[in-house]
């Protein structure tokens, strides 16, 4: 990255934005809006090797991202921890909107983080159908937990008749993401692939298509790592710590966990690969893990090299 390049804060609100560009001492606020956006477009326009950085926030951000990418205004989305991480290693105390976009502009000096590609329309679909999806598990679970405490027959009836809703919406979503892939030559190529691996299912699946995109384009250690399943040493001195994972992205590895539980089951070499682990001693939790990462590295060959599972290695 050019030497020259002006790493541009924006500390993204629901409503507005603060931005920070370096040398002029100070932010500005916009409307977190086309209109809003469109103005700070133009003025990015007058900064040379401008190159934003800004914050995941849940999808806050997805409008300026968009926005200022396809103006061919590089601009990168950043895990919110590594810059909450940053920031205390600064030495910054102090919380503002103003101060966050200033810090977020020196993490882009810093760091120098690569731009990060707008999604293709059908993998943001995929994300937001899925995130939806979670939502109604979540409020089906609650409901159902609450439900043997519920005395009034209002109630009961009220709860009966939101489980059902929720199960006729869970319906309508997932037909609506399958409809998505199979609309998707590439999409459809690389979940059939997904698929063939015995343990992946079809949630699983649409999961890793619209949040690990990388799946494919990295090697076995980076994909690891950023699923957050890779072991990082905890070694001080003369001291030796276990191995853990950290980071990564939680919906990734929760749905590639429950896939290695019944990979291990039905897939002869994770099973076989699982029943080593536990011999050598290790712990059933820790022997898992080690399932959960071999697998995440199956799917990245397997995407990579587009080829299928084996039918023989299928127990």
């Amino acid at each position: 990255m050019d030497q020259t390049t002006q790493f541009i804060g924006l500390d993204i609100g629901k409503a507005q934005i603060e931005v920070f560009i370096p040398g002029t001492g100070d932010t500005l606020t916009i409307a977190n809006t086309r209109m809003g956006l469109a103005a700070l477009r133009r003025q990015l326009r007058n900064v040379p090797h401008a190159h934003v950085i800004m914050e995941a926030t849940g999808g806050y951000e997805r409008l300026a991202h968009e926005t200022l990418t396809r103006a061919a205004i590089p601009t990168s989305v950043v895990n919110p921890v590594e810059v909450r991480q940053f920031i205390r290693a600064m030495g910054k105390r102090a919380k503002t909107d103003a101060i966050d976009a200033a810090m977020l502009a020196e993490f882009g000096r810093v760091r120098q983080p690569a731009p990060t590609p707008v999604p293709p329309a059908e993998e943001s679909r995929l994300s937001e159908l899925l995130l939806y999806r979670r939502q109604l598990i979540d409020e089906r679970t609650r409901l159902t937990n609450q439900m043997p405490h519920f005395r009034d027959a209002l109630v009961r009836r009220s709860a009966a008749s939101r489980l059902k809703a929720i199960a006729a919406d869970l319906e309508k979503i997932e037909a609506s993401m399958m409809a998505t892939v199979n609309a998707s030559a590439r999409l459809k190529g690389l979940f059939a692939l997904i698929c063939s691996v015995p343990g992946v299912g079809p949630i699983s699946a649409i999961t890793l298509l619209a949040n690990l995109p990388e799946l494919g384009c990295l090697t076995r250690r980076q994909i690891a790592a950023l699923v957050g399943v890779a072991p990082f040493n905890r070694d001080s001195g003369g001291i030796k710590g276990h191995r853990a994972i950290a980071g990564g992205r939680p919906q990734v590895r929760m749905v590639l966990y429950m896939a290695a539980l019944v990979a291990m089951t039905h897939n002869k070499i994770l099973r076989t690969f699982k029943d080593t682990l536990v011999a050598k001693g290790k712990p059933k939790k820790v022997a898992i893990i080690a399932c959960v990462r071999k697998l995440v590295t199956i799917l990245n060959a397997i995407v990579r090299d587009g080829k299928p599972w084996p039918a023989e290695q299928t127990a």
